[in-house]
């Protein structure tokens, strides 16, 4: 790549639910593998992308975003036509934006918004990978305090999946709204600086059997202050979680959702 290469940034918007996850696997074809060989094509030459995160296997995107370098330069609809008219039917660009050469679409990001999405009552055929089906009632009360015990700056070890491979289990968890949505869905909103392995849907599974009753909501903070996997619930599916968006300062003046703390 010369020294006189144009970066640009761009958003993106994926259903996760045929594919590996994000990052590029040895045998298995990625997100991101899918968007290097469609803007490979574009720009006429190898480009590798840089995201703001990883997703694993079945978890969405309402906007994910990357950064990418290339020696050509194109306006930013040539970017997502393009980049769009190489791409599967269930991955989009949805926009692109020339950015400085210190922009990095993870280290330049101030914080991060994922929601998980629970069905309740009866399940749905046209949710079944995009929410997990609750059959159970659910007590979305108790759900919000035990969440409270997670907001600040915590070591979330409780909450970490054993491969986690992050040295700083350290991390601040700005706001969670529990939000019972009309077509009888609860959606968790999570925002936060940045979130370990697993951390998430760990996390739900917890707040699951405390809305379930399993669970009493302030055992959350003894879950917490254990610094111990084997203390919190288990991990529930991916199908439910999205990554909402990504908070970047203003500076930058990204086209990117607004996900501002409440």
């Amino acid at each position: 790549m010369s020294s006189s290469a144009t970066k640009v940034a761009c958003g993106v918007q994926y259903k996760g639910t045929q594919y590996c996850g994000w990052q590029s696997q040895k045998d298995q074809k990625a997100i991101q593998d899918h968007i290097e060989e469609a803007i490979s094509s574009v720009a006429n030459q190898n480009i590798r992308i840089h995201g703001s995160g990883r997703t694993d296997s079945g978890v969405h995107a309402d906007e994910q975003v990357f950064h990418f370098s290339a020696d050509v330069t194109r306006d930013s609809d040539q970017w997502v036509k393009g980049i769009n008219s190489g791409l599967p039917r269930d991955i989009l660009i949805q926009w692109s934006k020339e950015v400085p050469s210190e922009f990095d679409a993870r280290r330049s990001a101030i914080y991060r918004r994922y929601d998980y999405c629970l069905k309740t009552k009866k399940p749905d055929v046209f949710l079944n990978t995009r929410a997990l089906y609750i059959d159970h009632s659910i007590d979305i009360e108790r759900m919000r305090d035990a969440a409270n015990y997670l907001i600040g700056k915590h070591d979330f070890s409780s909450f970490r999946a054993s491969s986690c491979q992050s040295k700083n289990p350290i991390r601040e968890m700005h706001s969670i709204d529990c939000i019972n949505e009309d077509n009888d869905c609860i959606r968790i909103s999570f925002i936060g600086n940045a979130f370990l392995h697993h951390m998430i849907r760990n996390i739900m599974g917890t707040l699951i059997d405390i809305g379930t009753s399993r669970l009493e909501p302030q055992q959350m903070q003894e879950i917490l202050e254990a610094k111990d996997r084997q203390k919190a619930s288990k991990t529930v599916s991916p199908e439910g979680l999205y990554l909402v968006g990504v908070k970047y300062p203003q500076k930058y003046q990204l086209p990117s959702k607004d996900i501002e703390i409440r």
